[in-house]
């Protein structure tokens, strides 16, 4: 009896423990197909500022809720590298946002408390109802800017990329006083 006392006090937090982590791996890898299955929808021209798509994006979101209050959040972004000729067809004949990349497009889906962007956030007065940023203002505003963005993504002049960023709030098991449990789990997905 002492022996298996002994062995099942180590044995009962190691189950526990191995649980735990599989759960975990197990969200994580809901999170990351979930991003990567709109992100590549975003990327062929799937427009998210619309009701029907994003109930798709709930629909392949089983155990994430993407709603206003949700466990998740999805940032959708287009990129683009300024380049002189974006700014003449603006009408900008000065250009502070010449060879940067900056917000062309900026579209949320789910809880927008839990996360912003890695990038950094448009401010809303530049954002269309479809998400559009019009080419007079990211060709002028340094507020649209993508920052850090080259560190991830080297863009040459003139071209552009579809990001999607997601959040998802991971369960809070703590079964055994595990480290890092809970909190969230952060992914991205450019094409």
């Amino acid at each position: 009896m002492i022996e298996l006392a002994l062995a099942m006090s180590f044995a009962i937090p190691l189950l526990l423990g191995v649980a735990q982590v599989g759960i975990r791996l197990g969200r994580t890898l809901q999170a990351t197909q979930l991003t990567r299955d709109v992100a590549h929808l975003y990327a062929l021209g799937a427009d998210f500022s619309l009701a029907g798509t994003q109930a798709i994006a709930r629909t392949l979101s089983r155990d994430y809720s993407l709603s206003g209050t949700g466990s998740a959040v999805l940032v959708f972004s287009r990129v683009l590298k300024i380049q002189q000729t974006d700014c003449n067809a603006a009408a900008v004949p000065t250009c502070p946002n010449l060879a940067l990349p900056v917000f062309t497009q900026r579209v949320v889906v789910g809880n927008i408390a839990l996360r912003t962007s890695q990038f950094g956030t448009p401010p809303a007065g530049y954002i269309g109802n479809a998400g559009n940023i019009l080419p007079a203002d990211y060709c002028r505003q340094t507020s649209l800017i993508a920052a850090g963005f080259n560190s991830v993504l080297a863009l040459a002049a003139g071209q552009s990329t579809t990001m999607v960023e997601g959040y998802f709030v991971m369960p809070d098991l703590n079964f055994v006083n595990f480290p890092g449990s809970g909190g969230g789990y952060y992914v991205r997905f450019l094409f």
